[in-house]
């Protein structure tokens, strides 16, 4: 495991390599097309437009290296697994480079929120540790649990400081995933897509590293490739604009049916052979349907990638395993609907009749109905049998063509020897019934099995986060949506109807009343003014009771700090 581990890791850092180079090379690919156009000299200007397509021919390369080290599946496979399980496909990783907070957030802290710099410095170094532990985490729980952290961290920084009215300059760039191109926003949300991103990517990674041989295996990848469909749901309804290809609607549909199909397959075939497949007509009949299922979903994928804008970017090997298991699966349905029709055949032949039970199912099998289905005749249900295995042959023959074709499927042995042995096994039981008499007749379609997934929202409650950045005041009040005044200090002597003012609210509370003839009107006070310390005391985090309490120990004078909102939400009365 540890050897897989390392391999992983070595692809990571390579993938991370190869998109610094081919962000480099655009950037001098783009620079000589413009300086091109400004030479007049010819000579220069075909040396420059030489050096151009030198970049393009050069990034070509290195997006084939990347699709290469994505199509390497079973670097994500157990060592016990490597050779004896087909791979399931994980999303690749998003690379990030380094941000740096500290300039900004220092900026931000004196502009506006009034506060020395240096009371934050330890808040802002901690958040930056956390983000640059994102840059390479482990493929594992621990990944995750850093992943989750920052995305909850994130959530309150960016109500901190991340507010575009802010100005805040701290742009996050992302590579896309596949094709390695580089996009920059100055936006926390760009930043939580890419974070909820990878850790939808390290759900399938983690699902991938299964051994599925056994039960708890296979639920663990099960469970993983749900997380992952719930995470991309998550994305589709929350972040609809994609400066990158990857994280684009079209991608984020592609990528949930994929991670969809993969589950089905896991969680009503896999699941299935596990347990022990059976002989019976009725099992036979539910395994033509949920084979179907999977086919189907299989199906759905192989419809997006053969859309033109995916043509030349998803990686080959992808794709030929979308298409193969759309066929191997095709192929599995009508091989055991031809063994439910053989076993009635047996059974008519000797004189018995269908069972209610099985009559039932016979229903739910096809999409239409006819009278030969039901019928007593031998020839008949020949000749269904005959319709199902030629369809079989058909479609594993398919597979396995496909699969020769293929180059970077060569090291999937287990793929190749399942897809053989089953197109072996149709072909056997089509010659056994080669002499058979039989009834022209044509099936309807094989109804596919109804299987609800109910995919999970991403849920971070697991992880428990604090916000380091208390020294600015409390959310929501002290946040980058609002604003106020530069805090002042005014001392104020008790007069006859005590310091003219009344309190509401809580964190923090704020003048309800002021009095027009008390001291507080005097000093300059105003309603919905914030109070944030009395007698050097900070009163921000006090509720209204507290304040209230602290306000009347104070005998004949009173120093308070007070604030102005100038745009803000006005606190609620306690």
């Amino acid at each position: 495991m540890a050897n897989v581990g390392t391999m992983r890791s070595q692809l990571q850092s390579r993938r991370a390599a190869i998109s610094e180079e081919i962000w480099k090379e655009s950037h001098m690919r783009s620079g000589s097309k413009k300086l091109a156009m400004l030479l007049s000299d010819k000579q220069s200007r075909q040396h420059v437009e030489l050096e151009a397509k030198y970049s393009e021919s050069k990034i070509e390369h290195l997006q084939a290296e990347l699709s290469k080290i994505n199509s390497n599946l079973q670097a994500y496979q157990s060592q016990s697994a490597v050779l004896s399980q087909v791979p399931l496909i994980p999303m690749a990783f998003k690379t990030t480079s380094k941000v740096s907070f500290s300039s900004a957030f220092s900026e931000i802290a004196q502009r506006h929120y009034h506060v020395d710099p240096a009371s934050i410095y330890a808040a802002i170094q901690e958040f930056q540790d956390l983000r640059d532990s994102i840059v390479a985490v482990s493929k594992n729980s621990e990944g995750l649990f850093l992943l989750c952290n920052y995305y909850k961290q994130l959530n309150i920084v960016s109500k901190r400081f991340l507010d575009k009215r802010l100005k805040h300059g701290v742009a996050f760039s992302w590579f896309d995933a596949i094709s390695g191109t580089l996009a920059a926003q100055q936006s926390a949300i760009y930043e939580k897509a890419a974070v909820l991103f990878n850790v939808s990517s390290l759900h399938t990674q983690i699902a991938a590293q299964q051994d599925r041989s056994t039960r708890e295996g296979l639920d663990l990848a099960t469970c993983n490739l749900q997380k992952a469909i719930g995470c991309l749901d998550y994305m589709k309804d929350t972040f609809s604009h994609s400066p990158t290809k990857d994280m684009s609607v079209e991608m984020l549909n592609m990528f949930g049916d994929l991670m969809k199909a993969q589950s089905h397959e896991l969680s009503i075939w896999e699941a299935e052979k596990l347990a022990g497949l059976q002989t019976d007509i009725v099992s036979l009949i539910g395994y033509a349907e949920k084979t179907k299922r999977i086919s189907e979903s299989y199906k759905a994928v192989c419809e997006q990638v053969d859309e033109p804008s995916m043509k030349g970017y998803l990686p080959a090997c992808w794709v030929a395993i979308i298409k193969i298991k759309d066929a191997h699966f095709r192929g599995l349905s009508h091989y055991y609907a031809a063994l439910v029709h053989i076993l009635l055949s047996e059974l008519f032949r000797h004189g018995g009749h269908i069972s209610e039970s099985v009559r039932t199912e016979m229903h739910f099998m096809y999409t239409d109905t006819n009278k030969e289905l039901f019928s007593e005749n031998v020839k008949d249900h020949n000749g269904f049998a005959l319709s199902h295995l030629d369809s079989a042959c058909i479609q594993s023959e398919y597979a396995v063509k496909y699969d020769r074709l293929c180059k970077d499927l060569e090291p999937l042995k287990p793929l190749h020897q399942l897809l053989t042995e089953t197109n072996e096994q149709n072909l056997t039981k089509r010659q056994e019934m080669a002499n058979i008499e039989s009834n022209a007749v044509c099936p309807s379609s094989i109804q596919p099995a109804a299987v609800d997934l109910n995919p999970p929202p991403p849920d971070f409650s697991t992880v428990r986060t604090r916000d380091g950045f208390k020294a600015l005041g409390p959310l929501p009040s002290f946040s980058a949506e609002n604003s106020w005044t530069v805090p002042r200090t005014v001392v104020l002597r008790k007069g006859k109807s005590g310091f003219g003012f009344s309190l509401q609210g809580s964190y923090p509370v704020s003048f309800f009343d002021v009095e027009d003839t008390g001291p507080a009107k005097a000093s300059g006070l105003h309603k919905n003014d914030w109070l944030l310390s009395v007698n050097g005391q900070d009163t921000r985090y006090m509720s209204h009771a507290e304040v209230v309490t602290l306000v009347k120990s104070c005998k004949d004078e009173i120093k308070v700090e007070v604030t102005s909102p100038t745009i803000s939400v006005v606190p609620k009365t306690a």
